[in-house]
């Protein structure tokens, strides 16, 4: 009696073995052949010579058609195979590996080619909707897995944003040039840091933007670009003797030479109407700060250029 009840069990377990390894099977079918319908379509000299956006039109109309052409090839090939249901499994595969080829951000954190990795990702995706849509108990297991899904795009965001950081880090610690910040005030914060030149001809530059909080992410208009206040740091240049000479961190030639007053010990003001820097002299680099006044107001100019220090990369990085 025991053996009758586990026969049948496991010819149930090995039917949904064979049925999401066929529906696998048509998965890595599918991305090989859009694959090739990309590659061909990207080579064709009808994109190629288009005019306008050129491929770059083409190529984004094809990322909105791949996935409903692949819906409409899988959903016959899992008739064909006896996956059942087919249009169901072939509609949730679809939409499973377009999200996670999305989702983790393949082509930028994932290691090796990122064709082979999408089609890994859809042959997962075909696999996981055969289990999806088969009629078996319980339900809790796959609520699960929808809950993982759910929460991909959201740690991935987090991923990518910490990946971007650490990169920025990276950079701006081998920038060779000291990475000088100041105290901000309440209502601003730093944005845009970067560097420009290369460090083995001194030429270097690092630079960042600080912006009030009411702008957000950034300006977008003549009015807001006035509101913030352009930093550049670099290596002091021989031709930089304040006060008789205030000019800084340019390749002009000859250098010209503004005068400037002293407001602070190592820091000068220079002013043409409403165009104001002021400079910071910090061991062997300077910082150059530049607003207008108004909308930026001097106070706010001046207490920013006389706490400049020394800071860490995750300072003007956010992490």
């Amino acid at each position: 009696m025991g053996a009758a009840v586990v026969e049948p069990a496991v010819a149930e377990r090995s039917r949904h073995v064979k049925r999401a390894v066929r529906a696998a099977g048509a998965g890595l079918v599918a991305v090989a052949g859009s694959t090739l319908m990309t590659r061909l379509l990207l080579d064709s000299s009808a994109c190629q010579d288009a005019p306008g956006y050129g491929c770059l039109g083409y190529a984004l109309l094809w990322s909105y058609l791949l996935p409903v052409l692949n819906f409409l090839l899988t959903w016959p090939a899992l008739r064909v195979l006896a996956v059942r249901p087919s249009w169901p499994t072939a509609l949730l595969g679809t939409g499973i590996g377009w999200y996670l080829v999305h989702g983790i951000d393949a082509a930028r954190w994932l290691p090796g080619d990122t064709q082979y990795v999408q089609a890994a990702l859809y042959t997962g995706a075909f696999l996981l909707a055969s289990w999806f849509t088969q009629s078996r108990r319980p339900l809790w297991p796959r609520a699960a897995v929808a809950l993982v899904l759910v929460l991909l795009m959201p740690l991935d965001s987090l991923a990518a944003t910490q990946l971007t950081r650490s990169r920025q880090n990276h950079e701006l610690a081998d920038a060779g040039v000291p990475l000088l910040g100041p105290r901000l005030p309440a209502g601003y914060h730093l944005d845009g840091a970067g560097t420009t030149g290369s460090a083995a001809t001194r030429e270097v530059t690092f630079h960042y933007r600080i912006s009030p909080d009411s702008l957000g992410k950034g300006a977008n208009t003549m009015d807001e670009l006035r509101q913030e206040i352009q930093v550049t740091v670099g290596p002091v240049q021989p031709g930089f003797t304040p006060p008789s000479h205030c000019a800084a961190l340019t390749n002009v030639h000859p250098v010209p030479s503004p005068a400037c007053s002293p407001v602070a010990p190592g820091v000068w003001r220079w002013s043409n109407y409403d165009h104001v820097k002021y400079f910071t002299r910090v061991g062997d680099a300077v910082a150059v700060l530049q607003a207008r006044t108004p909308p930026v107001s001097s106070a706010v100019l001046r207490e920013l250029a006389g706490t400049m220090r020394v800071r860490p990369p995750s300072y003007f990085t956010g992490g």
